[in-house]
């Protein structure tokens, strides 16, 4: 969470604004966990020679950078997992199976004469909570539901239960009178049955 906080202050304070909103890229957040995918878009107005993905706050690196002639130069960490479709002005950059060490501001940089500069979109990544390859999870998941219904369910048959004891109690205790009565009876004992 410091980590967090600390990155989104550099992010504040240190993103540039487009000059004359010439490069534009959203979005300027992504929450997301290991092993997801994120997409970036770098929309760029004008003309431009090449556009870059760079990492600007915690680790300063180029991520990619494509040229109008359709060079390509990728950084060996995102080299088998970092993807791009549309054309240089409006560019969708999907980088997949991201770590927390992707953590960081990335910012797209257009090559005209002048470098122009997004205004960054932080992508902050978190623990993933289940991990996809845990098959006990649909187990433990299915124990809990069954919990859960097995619970409710006794607390709306608790009712029914106790008026079926008060019933069985008062049956029983019917009959012994009963029983008592026709001893006594028999033994010409005059001795009456009370109720508790």
């Amino acid at each position: 969470m410091f980590q967090f906080l600390i990155l989104l202050l550099f992010f504040l304070l240190f993103s540039e604004t487009p000059a004359k909103d010439e490069v534009k890229q959203f979005p300027s957040l992504i929450m997301a966990q290991e092993g997801d995918t994120i997409n970036i878009t770098c929309n760029t107005t004008g003309q431009s020679l090449g556009l870059y993905l760079k990492r600007s706050t915690i680790e300063f690196k180029n991520v990619m950078y494509l040229s109008k002639e359709g060079e390509l130069i990728m950084d060996t960490n995102y080299e088998n997992r970092t993807f791009f479709s549309g054309i240089l002005n409006n560019l969708v950059i999907t980088i997949t199976d991201i770590g927390l060490n992707d953590t960081d501001v990335y910012t797209c940089q257009a090559t005209v004469f002048d470098n122009l500069k997004g205004t960054g979109t932080m992508v902050v990544v978190t623990e993933k909570i289940w991990k996809k390859e845990d098959g006990n999870l649909r187990k433990s998941q299915m124990w809990v539901v069954l919990i859960v219904i097995s619970f409710f369910f006794g607390l709306a048959l608790w009712p029914l239960f106790v008026i079926i004891k008060k019933q069985v109690y008062s049956s029983k205790t019917q009959n012994t009178c009963s029983i008592y009565e026709e001893m006594s009876y028999n033994a010409q004992r005059n001795v009456t049955c009370q109720d508790n």
